[in-house]
This record gives C-alpha cells, structure tokens and sequence, in this order.
C-alpha cells in the first residue's frame, strides 16, 4: 500500500487571478494498493467509482503506458469542496501520482504537471499541490510552467470557510467579459509588489499590493459576510484579507499563528469556520506503507 497527502490550495491570492497559489497544511490524505476489483472508500457513494477525479487522473497516466488497473482507494479528506482551497486539484494531483508510482515512476513531474493541468483547466491550484509553497503559473503553447517563491517564514495563513458552496462555474459568470487598461495595469504592478513582499517580508508593501480590480469586487457579492470579515481583520492587524480561489472561503495573512482567535463572527450571516495555517514548501512524495 503506498499514501500520498496532498495540500490544500489557496489560487489568486488576490491580484494573482488564475496565476498564483500557495499550499496550506491541510491535507487530503490518500490510500492506495492493487485490487482486483476497483473499490473506493471515504466518500459519497456517487464518487465510488471511475468518474471521481483521483480515478480519472489515474486513468489518464494508465493510458501513456498502455495499462488498466483496479485498484483499493481510501480517501481521509480534510480540504473542503468547493469551498476554493483546492479539493479537486487534490484528487486529480494523487491519483496522476499513484498510477506514475505504480508504473514505476516512468513520468517526470513536469509531465505530471502537465497532465493535470489539462484535467483541471489551469494550473494555479495543480502547481502548488505538487511542488509546495507559493507558485506563479502561466501557459505556453499548452505546455504549464511554474516558478516557486519562496515565503518569509514570519507570515502566517488563516482561513475562513463557511457552510455554504460557491460552484467555480458561477464565480466564473460574474465576473465581466472585458476589462478596462487602468484595471489590468493596476493588477499587474500589484502582483509583482506582491510576491516581492511576501518573499522579503516587508510588511508596509504587502498590505497595500492587495487592490485587486480583476474578480473580488465582484465575487465579494456571492460572500455576503466579506466586507464586514474584512474590514474586523484588517483593524485586528491582519496585513491582507482575500478571497481564497473562486471562494466563498477567505484567507487572512499575518504575522500571527493563531489570529482566528481574534475573529469575532457572532454578528455574520453564516457560520464560519477558522482554521490557522502555514504554508507546506513540500514536494508531494510517495510514501511507501
């Protein structure tokens, strides 16, 4: 039997849309060994079978090498769907990594990248869920590339997720077909700001590089609780409040490792739950059980 954890993934952090993410240590944690009947366990029935994204990934590498196999899965999973910390680029991540291990690791993991890339549809979650830490993504010519930045290590993660879904598909609709030159300029100065700040810790320049003007002020709408979580973190001394992904979860950057304690939601519409977190600079390995 071999394991695999995957971490969750926070896209866009703010002016990063579809470009940057970064791996949090929460896990979905992955069991698999041979079988002569395909078997899957820990999740809903609907999803115990090849239509689950672990199974199609899997599949997906069976195919480079010409191979069918069955298998016994079981699943711990921790990262909450569609919630925006990376729940299926999870699945599609271990299972693209379980069928490459038990072909005896015949791909590199840029193919590995790529594969999963093609599967999910961009590779701003699919990259930090296998090299770790914090990741700028972009295409060319179909292929995925990613460069790794490395985080200061004062910067602590929170996230907030709260008990309802937002599909990809909708936080995809409202968004506007067209934007304005002032909007794409502004995104592009931030994030450059940005990543720069998160890697040498200043602290004055991170907390004004979050002035997205690409998908928060109109995603923000489909979180009805934002502004008001926002604005309390801020005054609390967060450096930067964002949605996390296509939300509705939302993540807070400061210097405190337990900065949910500060976070009064007893007056929000929703329940919220607060995790603290950090960032996992870890490559996904394979572990051997």
């Amino acid at each position: 039997m071999i394991k695999i954890k995957v971490p969750a993934t926070s896209a866009n952090l703010g002016v990063g849309f579809d470009t940057l993410g970064i791996a949090l240590n929460i896990y979905n944690t992955f069991y698999v060994e041979e079988s002569e009947f395909l078997l899957i366990e820990g999740v809903d029935k609907k999803y115990q079978n090849r239509n689950n994204l672990f199974m199609i990934a899997f599949d997906k590498v069976n195919e480079r090498f010409n191979t069918f196999k069955n298998i016994h899965l079981k699943i711990e999973a921790n990262i909450p769907i569609a919630r925006g910390l990376g729940s299926s680029a999870s699945f599609i991540v271990a299972g693209a990594i379980a069928a490459n291990y038990l072909n005896n690791n015949k791909l590199k993991v840029e193919e590995i990248f790529k594969i999963c890339t093609s599967l999910e549809g961009h590779p701003d979650n699919i990259a930090p869920a296998i090299f770790g830490g914090l990741n700028a993504s972009f295409m060319y010519n179909d292929i995925p590339y990613s460069k790794k930045i490395n985080v200061h290590k004062k910067y602590k993660f929170t996230v907030l997720i709260p008990d309802f879904k937002v599909s990809t598909s909708l936080a995809r609709k409202v968004l506007p077909s067209l934007y304005s030159k002032e909007d794409t300029v502004n995104n592009l100065s931030n994030i450059v700001s940005l990543c720069l700040s998160l890697n040498d810790g200043d602290d004055n320049v991170l907390k004004l590089s979050n002035n997205d003007k690409i998908h928060e002020p109109y995603r923000k709408n489909l979180i009805p609780d934002f502004d008001l979580l926002k604005q309390q973190c801020l005054n609390k001394g967060a450096y930067t409040f964002m949605i996390s992904g296509s939300g509705p979860t939302c993540l807070v950057i400061s210097n405190d490792d337990s900065f949910s304690k500060k976070i009064d939601t007893s007056k929000t519409k929703n329940k919220w739950k607060l995790i603290d977190c950090k960032v996992d600079n870890t490559v996904v390995e394979v572990e051997e059980l």
